[in-house]
Order: structure tokens, then sequence, then C-alpha cells
């Protein structure tokens, strides 16, 4: 085997919304990091999630085979209840072809770590720190310490700066052959960093941009008048986050520790390309940064990310290197590509059992699809599934009810076309209704089963 003389570096962030610069982000977001790797890089401005959730999405992205082909439906699933190791992953498609494979915190999902895994050399777990009681909903016992929100208590550096360091200390100039993977944990829960990121942060920040209301009101349903009965069932799950914040008159602050948080990771990536710079190892190194899902704050009075909307799977995904032409791709893309796209860009043998696209290519298929329910780790099975192209999005939720959107018009999802449709509607609506159900999976997977013992090679 001839030995690699590029390099990877693979970073994830971990609920990372669109709230960024380079794809129009929240008028608050700082993210000059984001920007400057954009400024060099494909830039995929429709790139979606398989899943609004990180144990599926992770799944799908690192192995290339979408939750309807695993079984692995939610985050009670992981990605050893499908498959036997990692091995079959991007890491371990890498380390098979030679590559030096060294990780730091949340790369796959799961909460146990071992350095001693099947498809990395080296590995820093990720280590989520000790839990704080910052925000009042936290100290009211309104919401669980890992939900907490606002300045690290004594300005204390989070984790990520420690697994930033340590891919960092082993990215010297003159590698060849490195695979290096840095996923960073924030702006995942809680939103806890050091207070400067805060600074940087307006004490009022806007409202989430398409929230469609002056102020968020928990009580003002009007933005469900047109959603259908199954989609009312999985948001009012996640109401009651907005509701405490309301009680506790914490909203905007809630909205501003995301930002901070997203400001925070953004600092560490500039650590980052400050030392892809230092090091000059632009000249052998792609990089590549995707975010396994979006984020939803009140849009809709929904909160996080379990749902099929556009604020819940729309993510950053950007790859930058010696043989990359800086662009936009602003053609649909699933992080189930990402797979295939990074094998044909480092020259290695394709999987077979991959499932989507090379997105660097022209055989990229134009539309995303993505799945999520309620009871997904159970026997009560609902299953819903979106389609997403340039210009629609088609979500057919399991009792056969229906939203249709128009992104040329609503890009923020606000009027659902197929609201009681008439039979006008349907005729109207027809041919991208045929086009959208086409890119629908036609079956499903049973859910993954969930095996009582990690996997010999551990989990990650």
């Amino acid at each position: 085997m001839t030995p690699p003389t590029q390099n990877i570096l693979f970073i994830s962030i971990e609920d990372l919304n669109d709230w960024i610069e380079p794809l129009g982000g929240h008028p608050d977001t700082i993210t000059p990091n984001m920007q400057r790797l954009a400024d060099r890089a494909a830039l995929f401005t429709n790139a979606y999630a398989a899943a609004p959730a990180c144990s599926p999405s992770r799944t799908a992205t690192l192995f290339g085979r979408n939750p309807w082909e695993t079984g692995v439906y939610a985050n009670q699933q992981h990605w050893h209840h499908h498959f036997s190791d990692q091995n079959h992953s991007i890491i371990g498609h890498f380390k098979s072809a030679g590559y030096k494979t060294i990780g730091a915190g949340k790369v796959f999902h799961g909460k146990q770590h071992t350095n001693t895994t099947s498809c990395w050399d080296e590995f820093l777990p990720l280590d989520q720190g000790p839990p704080t009681f910052v925000s009042k909903a936290i100290q009211n016992g309104r919401m669980q310490p890992n939900n907490d929100f606002g300045p690290s208590p004594e300005n204390a550096e989070p984790f990520d700066q420690t697994a930033t360091n340590f891919i960092l200390n082993r990215m010297s100039a003159g590698s060849t052959g490195q695979f290096w993977a840095l996923g960073l944990y924030r702006p995942h829960l809680p939103f806890i960093v050091p207070q400067r990121f805060f600074d940087a942060i307006p004490k009022q920040v806007a409202n989430p941009p398409g929230m469609g209301l002056n102020e968020f009101d928990p009580e003002n349903k009007t933005l469900w008048a047109r959603l259908p009965s199954a989609a009312k069932r999985m948001v009012k799950t996640w109401l009651k986050t907005g509701v405490v914040l309301q009680e506790t008159n914490e909203y905007h602050d809630f909205v501003r520790a995301y930002l901070a948080s997203i400001h925070y990771a953004d600092f560490l990536l500039g650590q980052v390309l400050d030392h892809m710079d230092k090091t000059k190892l632009w000249d052998n190194t792609h990089v590549v940064l995707w975010s396994d899902h979006g984020w939803q704050l009140g849009e809709k009075l929904m909160f996080r990310k379990f749902s099929l909307w556009e604020r819940a799977l729309r993510v950053p995904l950007m790859i930058a290197g010696p043989t990359i032409t800086p662009a936009k791709i602003d053609t649909p893309t699933s992080l189930v590509d990402l797979a295939p796209t990074m094998l044909n860009l480092a020259g290695l043998n394709s999987d077979p059992n991959h499932s989507g696209n090379d997105m660097l290519s022209s055989k990229i298929s134009n539309y995303a699809c993505a799945t999520w329910g309620i009871n997904q780790d159970s026997n009560d099975i609902k299953t819903a599934i979106t389609v997403r192209s340039k210009t629609h999005r088609l979500i057919m939720y399991w009792n056969n009810e229906m939203e249709l959107y128009d992104h040329r018009t609503d890009p923020f999802e606000h009027t659902n076309l197929l609201f009681e449709p008439t039979a006008q509607d349907l005729e109207t609506y027809e041919p991208i209704l045929t086009e959208l159900l086409d890119q629908m999976p036609q079956s499903f997977a049973e859910p993954a089963k969930i095996k009582q013992s990690s996997p010999q090679n551990g989990t990650v």
C-alpha cells in the first residue's frame, strides 16, 4: 500500500444551525472564522441532516447510510445497534487506507468512550464537564442542569478547548497521511461558555429570523393555524422549554447564550485555521466542516431540533483544500453524501454500501430526504419523512397528513400550502407533489434493536 501524502481535518460542530454568516445567519451572530473558511471552500448552502437528532444523524453521516436503511432512527439507538464495528465508517475507511486516525471530542454519538476503538489510533474522549446552575430556570428547578445556559462559573474554559488543543498538538508542519477529527460540543446544551463570548453579543438580541411573532409568546398559537395535527403533536412536547423561559423572563437570555456558544465554537475554529496557516498545512490538507443538525429557538413555538422543518435540518457544510475551487453550491445535499464525497476526494475506493452521492460531482441527486417521528424506539412507530428540493419542502406524516412549503416565497415555512387542501389545490400542486413523493423511501427498516452491552471495541 502506497502511504497517503495528504491529510484530512474533519470538524464536526454539535447542534449548529444555519445562524452563521456564510448562510445568512442571525443578525447578532459572530462567526468571522466560519466566513473565513467558507471563502476558500466549496460551501453547500442547502445541506441537510438525514434526521433531526444526534445519534441517527451522526450514524447516517459517518456510515453513509440513511436511517430508514439502518433502523437507527432516534437517540436511544446508536451506530453499534446496526453496524458491528466502526471499520465501515468514514474514519474506518481512512484508517484502512493507511491514514493515522486521531480524534477528540464528540465525533460518534454515545456516552461511553474508550481510547482503543477499532477506527482510532488516538482518541481523547469527550468530557462534558461538571453541571452548572447559572440560569434562573435551572436554579428554580424548572429544567434539568444539562439544559443550563449563561456564562461559565468563574469564567472557566469549557472542555472544547481541551479537545482543540489535543488536535492542534498533533497537527505538525510537514504531516502526511493524517486524519484529524475534532468534535466540538458547543453550541449543544448546556449553553455555558466564558463571559467574554457573552460580552461580544448584544445584551438584547434580535428574535430568531422568521419566528413570525413580534415577541416570543408561547400562548400565541396562530403560527400553528395551518399545521396538521401530527405536526402539532410533535411540537407540543418541546414547547414546555419556551413556557419555562417565558415564566422566568429568560427567553432572550437563552437565545443570547446560543449565540455566545456559536461565537465560542467559531473562536476555536479560528485557532485551527491560524494553525493551518502557520504550519502551511493547506498545501496538502483538506478541511471538512459540518454540523449534525440544526436547532430551533421558538420558530413556530418549537424548541430544540426534533422536527422536519428547515431550521432543524439545514446545517453548515463546507469543504476546503488544495483541490477545491471556492464556490457556493445551492443544490440540496444530504449529509449522507459526505462519506462517498470524502472517499472520492482522497482517491480511495468507493463503498458500494454507501447510499449517497459525491457532492463534488455531477452525480448529485438534487434532493435531500430526512425522517423523524415519535416513539421510534418502541413498537408504536409513527414515522414522518420530508423531501427538500431547491424550491420546495414536502413533509408526509404517518397519518398521511402533509405540509408543503414554497421556499421561493416562504423561506421560513409559515404557509402550509396543503392545509385542508381543496381539489383545486391538489390539482395545482400535483406536479410538485408527484416529483417529491417519488423521492421518498418506499420502505423503512425495523428500528435497530437496542443492545444491553457495548461492542467489544467500545462506543464512541
